[in-house]
């Protein structure tokens, strides 16, 4: 997939999806990272994509990201089939918003399954600015995700842009390893108590796959300059 020629070359473009209850600050998280900037108040049943273009240590590439919003007649083949990679998005401080992440877990691994594609897929606890009201552990949305084999990540986007950055730089990295493409050196992410952030990683990580599929395996088997486009949706963003 390519997009913009730089030097006569296409840029690579990469589409990332995100999927999660309304409310849970997809939208907050998608515009924090085409935009630095923190939203407070937009509407949370439009569906928009929007496009961001970043030239990373001298190499430019295109970054699609599809805020989702699921309805009861909505087809999720929409965003199935033009996926490179997944953000599955909860609140830590609504529970039933991670207990729909297991739903789109499901959804997506018998989707891969049946098109026997391998695709990274991060689960996001996001809101952590909220931490008095949480009601989701880490190590509950740690070990969700060790159940699928998904990168794991807790993070705000009422807070710093990089913590927002490097949820997005590291499924950009992801989609390169499937590929086979030449890895873009991105800033490594935060991992300590001390940061808003965290990432469980596990080795490279694969699609998700439930545990009644696993039954079966047998053993042994930088900050960087940019410009983006908003399309239709309408944010109050502040500063």
């Amino acid at each position: 997939m390519s997009g913009r020629r730089v030097g006569g070359k296409p840029a690579p473009e990469y589409n990332i999806v995100l999927l999660g209850d309304l409310g849970v600050g997809k939208s907050a998280l998608t515009v924090k990272y085409m935009t630095r900037r923190f939203i407070m108040e937009y509407d949370p049943c439009i569906e928009d994509t929007y496009t961001k273009l970043e030239d990373i240590e001298g190499q430019e590439l295109t970054i699609h990201v599809m805020d989702t919003c699921d309805k009861e007649d909505s087809d999720p083949q929409r965003y199935l089939r033009w996926a490179d990679a997944f953000m599955v998005v909860y609140s830590i401080t609504n529970r039933e918003s991670f207990q729909t992440v297991r739903k789109y877990l499901e959804t997506i691994t018998q989707f891969l399954k049946t098109a026997n594609k391998e695709l990274p897929v991060a689960i996001v606890g996001n809101k952590i600015d909220l931490e008095r009201y949480r009601q989701i552990s880490k190590e509950e949305g740690a070990s969700l995700a060790a159940e699928y084999e998904c990168l794991f990540f807790e993070t705000t986007a009422a807070e710093e842009f990089e913590y927002v950055e490097d949820i997005f730089h590291g499924l950009v990295h992801e989609i390169q390893r499937e590929r086979g493409e030449k890895h873009i050196h991105f800033q490594p992410l935060f991992i300590t108590e001390e940061k808003f952030q965290c990432a469980q990683r596990g080795g490279r990580p694969k699609s998700p796959r439930s545990p009644a599929d696993r039954k079966d395996d047998k053993p042994g088997s930088k900050k960087n300059s940019s410009s983006f486009k908003l399309f239709n949706k309408s944010f109050k963003i502040f500063n």
